[in-house]
């Protein structure tokens, strides 16, 4: 074995004694460890001070080797609790370096930050051979040189001098530590866990809570239906979107939820409106809300007033006064063939209204 790289080795075997008395601020429990030739790590679940679970980290060390070179690194990784790679810290003494022991500057720390950011990076599609010449070639351009074949795909997914580094600290961020992160998540599945991710404000939870939720039946706990609801008011048009598009009809069907969606569809961006009027037209309207979609035929743009008059439309059930309320619509001029046709429709129709439209 080439000395250099047993030094190296040895360094690592050494380092595992210590390895876990690093100082990391917080309450951390562990929850795996792992002691391979070429890597070692313990995983940590974090949690805040009221005992809630944060996201994850693991303190790792690996030697980053090719031909005769090694390079030690000591890392510790962050990830939210689904595995979503977060940031990564070097412990207190430790260094990064590139070719010769080139220690990192801030502004490689800064492009190391921002290649490990991306899930989408091109590294994951290639072989770390693909990537560097022949042995010939690293002895002439270091070990950490590009061939010029991919210096123009990936020069600005790596750092110069630390392409070894970039990729391998990429599929660490990345790979099956990350994956057991998010199984471990599973395994923490508790009705309190959903609220939190729900109103955690943080979409890629607010997606897996919703998902949870609809898809065991839970949102006829009230608790967490009026947590799922409340993303509605939320920023994320993207999210409410799909949220008013997956959920149950039985999460309206009492006349609180109803009205509680109308409310809420009138101080919302008018995307979301078009989405929540289509859900009205899967629901048994009350006819609190049957009122407000007639007063809406008058007050929406056509766009608007389209959706509402097919929504009224499937609405079988009204009342007698309303039934009369559509009629002076119709005397109006507004909507007046639509109305008709909704007014005939209605399976008990007021005999004095269907005299009158007998007769037009």
């Amino acid at each position: 074995m080439n000395l250099t790289r047993g030094l190296i080795l040895l360094a690592f075997t050494i380092s595992l004694l210590g390895l876990q008395e690093r100082d990391n601020p917080g309450k951390k429990t562990l929850i795996e460890s792992l002691q391979t030739d070429s890597l070692r790590y313990d995983m940590y679940l974090l949690e805040n001070e009221l005992g809630e679970s944060e996201g994850y980290m693991a303190e790792i060390f690996t030697p980053v080797c090719h031909t005769n070179e090694c390079y030690p690194v000591y890392i510790d990784f962050y990830w939210d609790l689904l595995g979503n790679y977060l940031k990564y810290e070097i412990p207190e003494g430790e260094l990064l370096t590139k070719l010769d022991h080139v220690p990192f500057d801030d502004e490689d720390h800064e492009k190391l930050q921002e290649i490990l950011s991306n899930e989408r990076s091109l590294l994951k599609d290639y072989k770390i051979e693909e990537l560097v010449g022949s042995t010939q070639t690293v002895a002439a351009n270091g070990v950490d040189a590009v061939t010029g074949a991919t210096l123009k795909t990936i020069k600005n997914e790596v750092i110069d001098g630390a392409v070894y580094s970039c990729y391998t600290l990429w599929h660490l961020a990345h790979g099956e530590m990350a994956e057991k992160v998010k199984v471990h998540t599973e395994g923490l599945y508790s009705k309190a866990l959903l609220i939190q991710f729900l109103e955690s404000g943080h979409y890629p939870y607010q997606y897996w809570a919703i998902e949870k939720v609809i898809n065991k039946d839970l949102y006829t706990d009230d608790k967490l239906s009026t947590a799922m609801l409340e993303v509605l008011l939320g920023d994320n048009i993207f999210l409410s979107s799909h949220l008013i598009k997956v959920l149950p009809e039985e999460v309206f069907s009492s006349l609180k939820r109803q009205v509680w969606l109308w409310q809420t569809m009138e101080k919302s961006p008018y995307k979301l409106q078009m989405k929540m009027l289509d859900k009205f037209n899967t629901l048994k309207l009350y006819p609190e809300l049957q009122i407000k979609l007639l007063e809406g035929l008058k007050e929406g743009n056509p766009a608007q007033q389209r959706k509402v008059y097919s929504v009224l439309k499937n609405q079988l059930n009204l009342s007698k006064s309303l039934q009369y309320q559509v009629l002076d619509y119709i005397k109006q001029g507004i909507w007046k063939d639509g109305l008709i046709e909704l007014l005939l429709g209605q399976n008990k129709l007021d005999k004095k209204i269907k005299k009158q439209l007998n007769t037009k």
